[in-house]
């Protein structure tokens, strides 16, 4: 498969949820486009620092490298969509999240999706050029949907701090920084960091800078071998017992323990 191919890959939500949920379910970013079709139920979804509710025919797109978390409640239905993070697609730099209330957009989409689902499962000769006509049909899709909101349907004003700060954390929660270190960056308080991103995602500040480190070090214990010491200095703890401490709180498990759990 191509470079520009490589990245297309469609999961369902039901398969999310019967492996690790918490890989979806706690605040993390991933290297590809992605783009979330919910069929049945609803639940709740945080992206960029606000948390809003979402059910059945909406649509997410998440540009690679957003922070995000959405829940994944077991009546849930619909499809993840993994798409290449180059812009061959021309796909939209800013997420969005919408009801598509009418037949034609859920029919539209929900088509372009079975298709590219089916050429990646019969593996056909050509399969590279089919998935990225089926990226750009999808890419025109979002694009035709977002208007001329130009991806805006998530910002209102008084939650710009809280995206600034999910942006910031996303770029230096490795640092070790703290919540006045962010605070400091972004020219408010601490006091009034926090209150914003409880008034945008219903959790403070810190809650939000503890969920993302602690994503990341599931990640590493589950996918590497990286022995806890290095990283704890990976993700900026000043040393190794800090760091089991942190862990130990956030899931229940010293670090040993939860990596033998895979």
């Amino acid at each position: 498969m191509t470079d520009s191919a490589q990245g297309f890959r469609i999961t369902s939500l039901g398969k999310l949820r019967m492996k690790d949920a918490w890989r979806l379910e706690l605040l993390h970013s991933q290297p590809l486009h992605r783009l979330y079709w919910i069929t049945r139920g609803q639940g709740r979804a945080t992206i960029r620092g606000v948390t809003r509710g979402y059910g059945p025919n909406t649509a997410m797109f998440l540009p690679a490298g957003t922070q995000m978390a959405m829940e994944l409640p077991a009546q849930l239905q619909g499809i993840e969509l993994a798409l290449p993070a180059d812009n061959e697609l021309g796909l939209p730099q800013t997420p969005f999240q919408r009801r598509i209330a009418t037949i034609e957009g859920q029919a539209s989409l929900t088509g372009h999706l079975e298709r590219a689902e089916r050429e990646i499962s019969t593996q056909a000769p050509a399969m590279n050029r089919a998935l990225m006509g089926y990226g750009l049909l999808i890419s025109a899709w979002v694009t035709r949907e977002t208007g001329d909101d130009h991806g805006l349907a998530l910002r209102e004003r008084s939650h710009r701090l809280a995206e600034d700060f999910a942006d910031a954390v996303e770029g230096r929660f490795r640092s070790g920084a703290g919540v006045a270190d962010y605070a400091q960056a972004l020219n408010v308080t601490p006091t009034h960091l926090s209150r914003v991103c409880r008034d945008a995602s219903g959790r403070p500040a810190l809650a939000l800078l503890n969920e993302r480190i602690m994503y990341e070090a599931r990640r590493l214990l589950r996918d590497t071998d990286m022995p806890a010491r290095e990283i704890a200095e990976t993700l900026g703890f000043s040393s190794a017992a800090y760091f089991t401490r942190a862990f130990q709180q956030a899931t229940g498990k010293a670090p040993i323990a939860y990596r033998g759990g895979r």
